[in-house]
């Protein structure tokens, strides 16, 4: 998995400028970090973890996953150190923000409710980070995806560059229209690969929809074998 450095120099190759003569590494950088967030987008790194509760209550506070994205499966009650199989997959779920912070909220019918010091196990998603960009300290983009993410940064390096040919006298009128349908080139092919990238990503099912219930006693409960993303 690249880092940095090694993307930066495949860009400035992409765009037929490895000496940095006419795209600064910066703007290089930023092309990346937008590429970056379209890739994060539509197929996002996934994890998971479990957190202990410190406190009772359906709506459970997120902050602690550092940069999530969504919620794709909830396990509750979890033993970290003793796994039940089929597992208690609550029968559904619901994330939203308050300023800011994300907030899960668990589903049930009953007055039965997640206690102090319960644990969930959570699989979610987050950005994608690069080993060197932005303090991160990892490359989570996969390895045959490099060139697709070096393709968009590209396209959007190159339409950076149209902005600063504004009202510069060029000997060459062809110049900057060639270059402006190079990066629009660039960036169809970039979006056509991100859809084909975002079919074959990892989803939870439906919000509330039928899966393990909250207890015995929750009407949602499905008897079948719990549904969830294989990681």
């Amino acid at each position: 998995m690249s880092t940095l450095a090694q993307l930066e120099a495949r860009i400035a190759a992409r765009l037929v400028d490895a000496g940095n003569a006419v795209f600064a590494t910066a703007t290089i950088d930023e092309g990346l970090r937008a590429a970056l967030s379209d890739y994060s987008s539509a197929l996002p790194q996934a994890s998971e973890t479990y957190i202990t509760l410190p406190g009772d209550g359906h709506e459970i506070a997120l902050s602690c996953l550092a940069g999530l994205m969504n919620v794709l499966d909830v396990w509750w009650p979890f033993d970290p150190d003793s796994e039940t199989w089929p597992p208690n997959q609550v029968s559904g779920f619901r994330v939203w923000w308050d300023q800011g912070q994300p907030v899960l909220l668990l589903a049930s019918n009953t007055s039965s409710q997640p206690q102090a010091g319960d644990n969930l196990r959570v699989w979610y998603t987050l950005p994608h980070t690069i080993s060197g960009l932005d303090g991160g300290s990892y490359t989570s983009v996969f390895p045959l995806h490099e060139s697709g993410l070096v393709t968009g940064a590209a396209a959007y390096v190159a339409s950076s560059a149209e902005i600063d040919q504004i009202g510069t006298i060029r000997v060459d009128p062809t110049e900057v229209p060639a270059l402006r349908q190079w990066s629009a080139d660039r960036m169809a092919e970039f979006r056509t690969w991100l859809a084909a990238v975002a079919a074959s990503a990892p989803s939870s099912g439906p919000t509330f929809a039928d899966g393990w219930g909250i207890d015995k006693w929750d009407s949602n409960r499905n008897p079948r074998q719990s549904r969830y993303p294989l990681y």
